[in-house]
């Protein structure tokens, strides 16, 4: 287990989050994350977690949204009044959110003490039971009730989500 894993689960255990953890292989491709999910019986929604900054790189973003969709610049931009985002470095996610691509989720907040980093959730993850995240690493994933996640767990880190509507991927 990794620090940065023990920090956020002996977090949620502090916090009184139920929550559930399973531990896995790393998943490259929906499929794989698919049979994963069938192997554990894991039956919450996946997030998809992007990072992104604006073209100063000044402002930094998390936009969570369900798996499924597609992340669209110019969609979310208008949704966050932010001009010209795009995708941040590598360096800066691990500099802000000690954590590398593929592992982000919103759990990850826990390491932005100055709350620097806005959060925008795709208002559609309120309507599933719970979620799925990341811990800091992708060989383990967590659920977490949707209630508690925006109950409990985000005002306890300092974070108010902006929700926001990502359409959903075009056929």
């Amino acid at each position: 287990m990794t620090r940065e894993e023990k920090i956020i689960l002996d977090t949620l255990e502090e916090f009184g989050i139920e929550h559930k953890v399973y531990r896995h292989e790393v998943a490259n491709t929906i499929e794989e994350k698919k049979a994963l999910d069938k192997a554990e019986n894991i039956t919450a929604k996946h997030c998809k977690n992007i990072f992104l900054t604006d073209r100063k790189k000044e402002h930094f973003y998390l936009l969570v949204m369900p798996f499924e969709k597609t992340f669209r610049t110019a969609e979310v931009s208008k949704e966050l009044m932010s001009s010209r985002l795009s995708f941040a470095s590598e360096d800066i996610l691990f500099e802000k959110l000690c954590c590398r691509s593929g592992s982000l989720s919103s759990l990850s907040l826990i390491f932005d003490k100055s709350c620097e980093i806005a959060l925008a959730v795709d208002g559609e993850l309120l309507n599933f039971e719970e979620l799925c995240f990341h811990p800091n690493v992708n060989t383990t994933t967590v659920t977490i009730k949707t209630e508690d996640y925006i109950g409990k767990f985000l005002p306890k880190i300092h974070h108010r989500p902006t929700f926001v509507t990502v359409s959903k991927k075009e056929a």
